[in-house]
């Protein structure tokens, strides 16, 4: 085990998992929020919540990271039974994980209308984006942020929404156990 809370591997195991996981939701986010009307009142603030691909989105994305969190350091032997003997969490990590991309991929819809999800476009972006009509957040986004949302736009104009999302999410689940991974072992006696 790390000799402290504060290890160089704690800290660097922390820091790479944070940065995966802020590029992951800041991914989603980019290439949803062009399918939200900046003009809808039900993204106000502290208003009633009604769903839309914005939050529904999120939603998994940050579900998913919590759950990659929570698998990538669970430690095991010697100081807790391994995980693939724990059959109950084991179980539970594979739910999660099946009932993240049921919902990604809208295979039952009536899942995503019991958790409240919004149905997710099967394409690419609306048209009214391509032709420049956007809220005016996009306007002040600076060129190396425009630069990655122009390539993830074109990224889910190729391959649909809904296939992007997945593949982000299995990218972060990927990401985070190599990382995790490598660490450890740059880090072993």
């Amino acid at each position: 085990p790390p000799s402290s809370v504060l290890s160089t591997e704690t800290l660097l195991s922390m820091m790479v998992q944070f940065a995966v996981h802020f590029a992951a939701i800041m991914s989603v986010t980019f290439m949803s929020d062009v399918y939200v009307d900046p003009y809808d009142p039900s993204i106000v603030p502290d208003g009633p919540f009604h769903p839309n691909t914005l939050n529904t989105a999120t939603f998994l994305i940050t579900v998913l990271a919590s759950v990659n969190a929570f698998l990538v350091n669970y430690r095991g032997r010697p100081f807790m039974e391994d995980l693939v003997h724990n059959k109950l969490l084991f179980r539970s990590i594979q739910g999660c994980y099946f009932v993240l991309f049921v919902c990604a991929t809208e295979v039952f819809p009536p899942l995503n209308q019991l958790m409240q999800l919004s149905p997710l476009p099967s394409s690419g972006p609306p048209l009214f984006h391509l032709d420049g009509v956007v809220g005016e957040g996009s306007a002040v986004r600076s060129d190396v942020f425009g630069t990655v949302h122009d390539t993830l736009l074109q990224a889910v104009r190729l391959v649909g929404f809904r296939t992007m999302l997945c593949l982000i999410m299995c990218l972060d689940t990927a990401l985070v156990a190599m990382a995790e991974k490598c660490i450890r072992s740059a880090f072993e006696d």
